[in-house]
């Protein structure tokens, strides 16, 4: 979903409407006002859309149906099939923009349903679950509204059974609503007091870095690794906790990932329905690591080539993905000899967050030649050009932002820090707590995003991986 008033007031009615229409329509029901947001959004996304599930029914129905004995088919079938899907992707990523291929730029969240389409079938090759009879339910699990833009990519086999459940999800659930506004407060508070607080100083950073010293571009690199985690993050809560209104689960992405130790952990915890998509369908077909270290190390490298590919074109995202890959085969290399300290604890922590700090100046600079140029000044530039403050009031925030986002920042790191340590998340936690507690703390968390959310620019209202 995307990040506008009206999205709220189509949730309210898709509600209504979930709960007051017979329960054994509800799935389609569902399905209808997912193809209508999808509509709203850009009606040619939702053709895409249309062709796209008929290919990945019509395929999956020749996969499941397909004789054991008749290998050499449903390999052939699966192969096409899914080499469809990723040209489909390589063409609109890479060349819809060449005027020779594509002219219309690739549609509204394909990069997740385009996945999503890839592991049904494949899941279905592997007998992992049957193939969906129904084109209906497999039209809901690719096109689900609150994660149709951005994900989480979820698996059929852990949200098409819960299709077959809807007609017994009831209106009055406690434990239901509490989840749900649990999930949605937080990612709130994630978006509009940290996300798109930060961006305001971030924008103003790497729009003009040449007019910063050094120590503003290590300000500026740092709250947009702040601004991409809780913009992210926070859209995976409100997507988690708007399909908790009628009875649907989606994947946990984010678990504290940067206070993870390693940067093979930071993939555990960081977009995790993409790393176990890519370690799944990409790694462990490949090998994993059961064919020696040197192709334990050159299968991680592809896989991370592959995830800055889908990030985006060009040397930027390439860099990137191969930044991941570098640092995770020094980690596997080096984390059981004397430098593991390296790659554990404090230092660990440390030194991760660091390397994904940089790594994220990739994403945020607007070419290859603003990359170079904005991390050559951090380390060659002067501390300040003039004043601090006087080049913090440049960013165009008031000092009185600051301080506001330096809180939600501290409230942010003190809550990961604690749920990290009891290895949960926070809106568990809040479920989990006494009923008197629980209503305060998110009474209080809606009166504070009312009162002290950023609102205002389209561009900063939408979400980050919207574009990816």
């Amino acid at each position: 979903m995307t990040f506008q008033i009206y999205s709220f007031l189509f949730i309210l009615i898709a509600v209504a409407g979930f709960y007051l229409i017979a329960p054994k329509y509800r799935y389609g029901f569902l399905t209808a006002a997912s193809a209508v947001y999808c509509g709203l959004q850009d009606p040619y996304a939702l053709a895409v859309l249309a062709g796209v599930t008929i290919a990945a029914y019509g395929a999956g129905c020749l996969i499941g149906t397909i004789a054991d004995e008749r290998v050499i088919l449903r390999k052939v079938v699966l192969a096409v099939s899914v080499g469809f899907f990723v040209a489909l992707f390589v063409l609109w990523k890479y060349f819809s923009d060449a005027g020779d291929f594509f002219l219309l730029a690739m549609p509204l969240g394909f990069s997740y349903y385009g996945f999503q389409s890839v592991s049904y079938l494949a899941d279905i090759y592997d007998k992992k679950i049957d193939h969906e009879k129904n084109i209906i339910r497999l039209t809901l699990y690719l096109a689900w509204f609150p994660k149709f833009i951005s994900g989480p990519i979820e698996r059929a086999g852990g949200f098409v059974p819960q299709i077959y459940e809807l007609d017994r999800v009831k209106l009055f659930d406690g434990k239901r609503i509490i989840r749900a506004m649990s999930y949605i407060l937080w990612g709130l508070f994630m978006k509009l007091m940290i996300a798109d607080r930060a961006a305001l100083v971030v924008s103003g950073v790497f729009d003009e870095y040449e007019e910063y010293g050094s120590l503003m571009l290590v300000i500026g690199s740092l709250l947009y690794t702040i601004q991409i985690y809780c913009d992210f993050a926070g859209y995976t809560d409100i997507a988690i906790g708007i399909s908790s209104l009628f009875g649907l689960e989606l994947t946990q992405n984010f678990k504290t990932p940067y206070f993870s130790e390693n940067i093979v952990e930071f993939w555990r915890r960081w977009h995790i329905s993409l790393s176990t998509f890519l370690r799944d369908y990409i790694y462990i077909p490949l090998g994993g690591n059961r064919k020696g270290s040197v192709r334990k190390y050159l299968n991680i490298m592809i896989v991370f080539l592959i995830c800055g590919f889908w990030h985006g074109k060009g040397r930027r995202y390439i860099a990137w993905g191969l930044l991941h890959g570098i640092f995770s085969v020094v980690t596997n290399i080096l984390k059981k000899t004397k430098l593991g300290f390296f790659f554990r604890g404090a230092m660990g922590t440390v030194i991760t967050f660091c390397v994904v700090s940089f790594g994220w100046i990739l994403f945020r600079a607007g070419s290859w030649e603003m990359f170079l140029g904005y991390s050559s000044s951090i380390f060659t530039g002067p501390c300040v050009n003039t004043a601090f403050m006087d080049e913090l009031m440049m960013t165009g925030v008031s000092l009185v932002q600051v301080v506001i986002l330096l809180l939600a920042v501290g409230i942010l790191a003190g809550c990961d820090l604690y749920t990290h340590r009891k290895e949960t998340l926070l809106p568990e936690v809040l479920i989990k707590t006494g009923e008197i507690k629980r209503n305060i703390c998110l009474l209080v968390m809606a009166v504070v995003i009312l009162v002290f959310g950023v609102y205002g620019d389209q561009e900063i209202r939408n979400f980050i991986y919207m574009d990816f």
